[in-house]
């Protein structure tokens, strides 16, 4: 707590300087202290007083429950979390927020599975990382920025929030990803166009701020293509990351462009429309579809191709689709997404969650190529809104287990199901939600599976129990 004490002493010293500017000003005279009170002018100080501060209360237990013969792990934190928002002066704001995390109970996060050799993959993220073992500091300096608005453009300067289909909070642990740089946006009606480059980021489960490149592999690797037993982490070069977004918003129809740039490693273009049709019944027709292409650039990030995240020439596009209803309060889809078998489909894991179509909580698409995924997915809300029940289930053919070209993680084609409860308090406990979800993997294989493959991939349950309070 130490770093973060000193952190929070430093902005407070900022604001309580700050704060003084608000301060009648005081001359002695003959001993005595006379207040000026020729002045009726508002000082900056007073504006600081009216920002908002925002107090975030978070629980999150979590239990995995693999095959068996495998470990089980279970866990649960909580934290607490303090930020001050100041209002607009002359278009220009500021903000900054700190949190804290508790560690109240583990079974075997930190223990290698006695049978693979492998380490947790779920629980530990909601904690540290870096230090497995760190039950005591456990704090993180998280957003400090300086923001300025005028009519229809934003940008922010510094550490802050950032959100887009690849790049994004990735927000299902105790902590988000944050990401420091400069962002901004502009919006001429229907029309947004977004721009960003990033040189640092801070991970979910991770308490450390690093550059993008050393940011790289702070998860697991995965199996090296060239079938080296070298990983990229630590070995990477890379200036930054460079975000340009265009999106087209109306009533019935959603357009987006998407590129990301890896400096020195690769870019990505991602695109998306969905929309949705009147019906003569009421309900509305549902539809939308995606595309992405990405290529590694230069070296890939070292010109060793041992030591490269991407190698030299790899590509991969990929496509996916959505169709459904949408009747009063609910919604069903089915959901495509196809990779194609020349190259993987990366982007790093500690950066953001893909936001396809098909995609569900608890797995992911990264590190694989030659795909094909379907996926149903159903949503109901309840109680003018405040219920949300949403249900999912997936079937996904992936690459051969033996194919580390185009299966990174080595993942077997598997079932996926998923079930979540999500009730948002109203009245007096307004800010307040209670998430419970559920996620079942199954392999869909007609052989046995090495035990290495199975662990924290496929025939597991994994049960969230989550208590969120902002205000």
């Amino acid at each position: 707590m130490e770093r973060f004490a000193l952190a929070l002493k430093g902005i407070g010293m900022v604001f309580i300087v700050l704060l003084n500017l608000s301060i009648p000003t005081f001359s002695q005279h003959h001993g005595e202290i006379i207040v000026d009170t020729t002045s009726n002018e508002k000082l900056f100080g007073d504006k600081l007083k009216t920002g908002n501060f925002e107090f975030h209360l978070r629980s999150f237990y979590m239990h995995t429950e693999n095959q068996k013969g495998l470990l089980d792990y279970s866990t649960w934190g909580s934290g607490a979390g303090l930020g001050y928002f100041s209002p607009r002066w002359k278009g220009l704001g500021v903000g900054f927020s700190g949190f804290f995390v508790f560690r109240h109970f583990e079974n075997n996060i930190i223990l290698p599975d006695p049978a693979t050799g492998l380490p947790n993959r779920y629980e530990l993220t909601l904690f540290d990382v870096h230090h497995p073992d760190n039950y005591h500091d456990m704090d993180r300096l998280e957003e400090f920025f300086v923001s300025y608005e005028k009519e229809k453009f934003t940008t922010w300067v510094g550490r802050h929030h950032f959100e887009s289909p690849l790049l994004n909070t990735s927000d299902n642990r105790m902590r988000p990803n944050l990401f420091s740089g400069i962002s901004m946006e502009y919006q001429p009606g229907k029309l947004k166009f977004t721009g960003a480059w990033f040189t640092h980021l801070i991970s979910r489960g991770s308490l450390k701020w690093l550059s993008v490149e050393e940011s790289i592999g702070v998860y697991s690797t995965g199996r090296n293509p060239t079938g080296s037993d070298k990983n990229y982490h630590h070995h990477l070069e890379s200036k930054g990351i460079g975000v340009l977004g265009i999106e087209f918003q109306t009533k019935d129809l959603q357009l987006k462009s998407w590129t990301y740039l890896s400096e020195g490693i690769f870019t990505t273009t991602f695109g998306e429309a969905s929309g949705n049709l009147a019906l003569a019944n009421g309900s509305r027709f549902v539809y939308g579809a995606q595309g992405f292409y990405q290529t590694a650039l230069d070296d890939g990030g070292n010109p060793d191709p041992s030591y490269a995240y991407t190698l030299p020439g790899e590509y991969t596009y990929g496509a996916g689709f959505r169709t459904g209803i949408h009747l009063g309060n609910s919604e069903l889809t089915l959901n495509y997404l196809g990779i194609s078998d020349s190259g993987r489909f990366l982007f790093p894991r500690e950066w953001g969650r893909e936001k396809f179509f098909v995609s569900m909580q608890r797995e992911r698409f990264e590190g694989m190529g030659g795909v094909n995924a379907w996926g149903v997915l159903y949503d109901q809300t309840f109680i003018q809104d405040k219920l949300k029940v949403s249900l999912g289930a997936s079937q996904v053919n992936t690459p051969d287990l033996e194919n580390i070209g185009l299966n990174k993680y080595g993942l077997p084609n598997y079932y996926h199901f998923t079930g979540l409860v999500d009730y948002r308090f109203t009245g007096f406990f307004k800010g307040l939600v209670l998430q419970l979800l559920v996620v079942h993997k199954k392999d869909d294989s007609d052989r046995n599976i090495p035990l290495e493959f199975v662990i924290n991939r496929v025939n597991m349950t994994n049960y969230n129990l989550i208590l969120d309070y902002r205000f």
